[in-house]
C-alpha cells in the first residue's frame, strides 16, 4: 500500500527538480535589466546644458540642469543635485502635468525612475513642454518635494 504512494512521490520530486529552475531561468531571462525605466547614468557626459534652475522646488534646495545630446536633441533629460543628502527613503522621481495635491501623487503621474544622485533622466514632455517634477518617498506614501518645469526649449 505504501509503495504506489512512493513511485508517485519520487516521480513529482522528479518532475519539480525539473521544473522549478527552469521557472526561474525563464524569469531571469524575462526580467528587465534597469530598475529606471528613463534613467540614463552616463548621458551627461556628452550633453551640453540647455537650462539650469535652483529656485524651481518647493520645500528644498535642489539645482536642477536640463541637458540635451546632438544625436538626440527632441529628448531633454534632466539632472538632480541637491545641496544636502536627501534623507527619505525609496524616493522616486515622477513626471506629472498637473501639481500634486496634497501628500498624493496626481494620477497622470508618469514613473521616471529612483532618484540617485548624478543620474539623468529623460523627460516624457508633451507638446507644451511643461509640468512638474514630483519626488515620491515610496516608503512614506507621500509627496516629498515638487518643482514646476515651466515651458523648455
Amino acid at each position: 500500500m505504501i509503495q504506489p504512494l512512493r513511485v508517485v512521490h519520487r516521480r513529482a520530486l522528479v518532475a519539480l527538480a525539473v521544473v522549478l529552475p527552469a521557472i526561474v531561468l525563464i524569469g531571469r531571462g524575462a526580467r528587465r535589466t534597469s530598475l529606471g525605466p528613463g534613467a540614463h547614468p552616463n548621458v551627461l557626459a556628452t550633453a551640453s546644458v540647455v537650462r539650469e534652475s535652483s529656485s524651481l522646488w518647493q520645500k528644498h534646495a535642489i539645482r536642477l540642469k536640463f541637458y540635451s545630446t546632438l544625436d538626440r536633441p527632441q529628448d531633454i533629460y534632466v539632472a538632480l543635485q541637491p545641496a544636502q543628502d536627501l534623507n527619505e527613503p525609496d524616493l522616486l522621481l515622477y513626471w506629472a502635468g498637473n501639481a500634486p495635491q496634497g501628500e498624493s501623487l496626481p494620477l497622470e503621474a508618469q514613473l521616471m525612475g529612483a532618484y540617485a544622485m548624478g543620474r539623468a533622466f529623460v523627460l516624457p514632455l508633451n507638446e507644451k513642454r511643461a509640468g512638474h517634477l514630483v519626488l515620491f518617498s515610496s516608503a512614506h506614501q507621500a509627496v516629498f518635494d515638487s518643482a514646476t518645469v515651466e515651458r523648455l526649449p
